[in-house]
């Protein structure tokens, strides 16, 4: 696993923490006000949907970010947020998901997400996740607070026998898993039982707060899984690649949409947790 992130100032933190919540919260209820209405569909290079909520949300989060930060740069999924300042490990850069889990959204399914995450010296030091449909946002940062609508979360072991002797832990795997990921994900099959939900940042968040026990991240970007590595820094879930290599540092002024694959498991659940061998 990777060194410890940094410790920014408790003024940072706060300020930084406050504003991926707002921008979270203003992106997805963009997308909240458009669930089940018409919208425009079209399929992006790598056949995936976008709608134009969710170029709406992404505009909605950056417009948020930027009038009250607007020297931090940001990554955004649906392109470079035009005109601002290029990544670098000093800056605080911020990276946006403005509707992970399109594919629900498109089909009326309500399981997505607005995820936005800040890191600096290439770790996610804060994360802000919010889920529309259930009115709940998920804010974790690098000094180990984390809650849910306000409310902290108590770090609790998910899985044993403290769910009961003989429970088997529940973990969240991809939907559709790379060539190079399927024996890994066969074997997450075989030893849990799983679930998909159809959105990475809510997989992450679920962990995070003791919903599930695991998760397995194949083609994720930047912009899925920042959010949620703050928040599971801040409960205390270990982060690695599936081979167990450290996924943080990066070099977000050397990122260009590179897939980051991971795992991720509550404390009592790591060890036992399968990896790529």
């Amino acid at each position: 696993m990777s060194a410890p992130p940094p410790a920014p100032d408790a003024a940072l933190l706060a300020e930084l923490r406050e504003l991926a919540g707002r921008a979270a919260r203003a992106g997805g209820w963009i997308a909240h006000r458009a669930f089940d209405q018409h919208f425009t569909v079209r399929l992006k290079a790598d056949r995936s949907e976008v709608t134009d909520v969710d170029l709406a949300a992404q505009q909605a989060v950056i417009d948020t970010l930027w009038a009250a930060r607007p020297h931090d740069a940001i990554i955004a999924e649906e392109e470079r947020a035009a005109g601002g300042p290029p990544p670098t490990a000093d800056r605080v850069t911020w990276a946006v998901d403005p509707l992970d889990g399109t594919r629900n959204f498109v089909r009326g399914i309500p399981a997505y997400a607005c995820s936005v995450g800040a890191l600096l010296e290439g770790y996610p030091i804060v994360g802000a996740i919010f889920e529309p449909q259930r009115d709940r946002l998920f804010l974790g940062d690098a000094a180990g607070d984390l809650t849910l609508n306000g409310q902290p979360i108590a770090r609790r072991v998910t899985s044993g026998p403290a769910r009961g002797p003989g429970l088997k832990a529940v973990a969240a795997i991809p939907s559709s898993p790379s060539r190079d990921l399927a024996p890994l994900t066969a074997a997450w099959l075989d030893h849990f039982v799983c679930r998909c939900f159809g959105a990475t940042a809510l997989h992450l968040a679920m962990v995070a707060a003791g919903e599930i026990d695991a998760a397995l991240c194949d083609n994720a970007r930047l912009w899925d899984i920042a959010a949620g590595a703050a928040l599971l820094a801040a409960a205390g879930c270990p982060i690695t690649r599936p081979d167990g290599s450290n996924l943080f540092p990066l070099d977000v002024a050397a990122y260009h949409n590179e897939e980051l694959p991971l795992i991720t498991a509550s404390a009592a659940t790591w060890a036992s947790v399968p990896r790529v061998r």
